[in-house]
């Protein structure tokens, strides 16, 4: 796992906050990688810089445990509206 001054400079390399969804994370990488590329006179260490704070965050999510459990995902978003059928035992069957 990587160390957490490395994750954090990466966040701030991509201009997040404290927290941030995968998609807010990938947004700001696309974008930022947009104005800095190369090809529109942007700075080649600057894109290659945004490339490795990508990654960084990118492979310490991908080692980042995600519960699929009911009481789990009810605790992050109260409201979400699962159907029952996705715990049942037999889903995969269906």
């Amino acid at each position: 796992m990587r160390k957490f001054e490395e994750i954090s400079r990466a966040r701030h390399i991509l201009g997040l906050g404290e927290e941030a969804t995968l998609q807010e994370i990938r947004g700001k990488y696309l974008k930022l990688i947009k104005k800095a590329h190369p090809d529109r006179k942007g700075e080649e260490v600057y894109t290659k810089e945004l490339n490795w704070a990508y990654e960084v965050i990118k492979n310490y999510f991908a080692n980042y445990p995600i519960s699929f459990r009911k009481e789990d995902m009810e605790k992050i978003n109260p409201d979400l509206k699962i159907k029952q059928q996705f715990w049942d035992e037999d889903w995969l069957q269906r």
